[in-house]
């Protein structure tokens, strides 16, 4: 079922679905641009088309590595892999002098859509690389743009991946926000804590505004300080500054460096106003600053998990 309705003000939203986590936006936001990673593979996204072209675009690549020479003399291509009539696993050297680390890239296909993966494993963990791919394709499926999946699993554009446990599970994502040709938010999830030498926001930022000296008087600080969303503690930095075209716009960030588990991940969220528009100008943004801190607030508020039913015992894995 979609969000399509906030029950207290009535404001039509779009609710985005990444991963295992769910945001609102103003309805008519359009997600621009993302990026996906679950259990060590990249997903590209889906493309559509028919059965017979999805046999031959995987017979092509097939073809490809296995008349392009290794080093050693050999194809590059290793094995083909089958488990189904409509998957398939391709397994090569990852390059021409590779003699340890190779590439897997598994595609699906189903409604209409082929869908694709790539991992890297080496030799020592070619079995558990391809179980894990059998395991992904088993449990892909079709999702529609607008679809909220209430079983446990990774949305990602155009697809989600059932699975109960959470796996190595990241992803970035850019989304228009309807109304506000100028505005795009960000969120950014990493499957465990940022790295150690990344202080928190504040004290990152605070330096930034030091090494700009006499310029960081054009920058006026809206708020800045700790924030919690939901069960995440983090720390969140709004700042208005002159953009790349010297018109004015809105960089406000939230994250938070997690806890380092799978399910706790670090996490970031940014709201930028004034970016140029497709054909590379410079734009004012149409916010006030009290707009814009509205509609920060709204989104921000709204990021959580997204809620599941039980998963029946029999369906658990062992």
């Amino acid at each position: 079922m979609n969000k399509n309705m906030d029950t207290n003000n009535e404001t039509p939203v779009r609710t985005f679905c990444t991963g295992r986590f769910l945001i609102d936006l103003p309805a008519g936001s359009q997600l621009s641009g993302g990026n996906y990673q679950y259990a060590f593979a990249r997903i590209e996204a889906p493309k559509t088309m028919g059965k017979d072209d999805f046999e031959k675009e995987v017979l092509a690549r097939a073809t490809y590595l296995r008349t392009t020479q290794h080093d050693s003399g050999a194809p590059m291509l290793i094995d083909i892999i089958r488990p189904d009539h409509d998957s398939a696993i391709l397994v090569s050297w990852n390059h021409d002098a590779s003699t340890v680390v190779m590439s897997m890239t598994g595609y699906r296909w189903t409604e209409g859509r082929s869908f694709s993966f790539s991992m890297k494993v080496d030799d020592d963990h070619h079995s558990e690389g391809l179980d894990a791919m059998r395991q992904l394709l088993f449990n892909l499926r079709y999702r529609p743009e607008d679809d909220i999946p209430t079983e446990p699993g990774y949305c990602f554009e155009g697809g989600f991946i059932a699975n109960p446990e959470w796996e190595n599970e990241e992803a970035g994502i850019d989304i228009d926000i309807a109304g506000h040709p100028d505005a795009f938010v960000s969120v950014w999830f990493y499957p465990l804590a940022m790295s150690k030498h990344d202080r928190p926001l504040l004290d990152r930022m605070g330096d930034v505004l030091q090494m700009l000296g006499r310029m960081a008087t054009s920058v006026h600080v809206l708020r800045r300080g700790d924030r919690q969303v939901g069960p995440y503690k983090g720390q969140e930095f709004l700042v208005s500054a002159p953009n790349s075209g010297g018109l004015r716009g809105h960089s406000f960030i939230w994250e938070t460096e997690g806890e380092g588990t799978l399910d706790t991940p670090a996490l970031k969220i940014e709201l930028t106003t004034g970016h140029r528009d497709k054909n590379g100008n410079p734009q004012q943004t149409r916010l006030t600053d009290e707009q814009a801190m509205k509609l920060w607030d709204e989104v921000l508020d709204s990021f959580r998990l997204r809620p599941i039913r039980a998963v029946p015992a029999s369906l658990t894995p062992t």
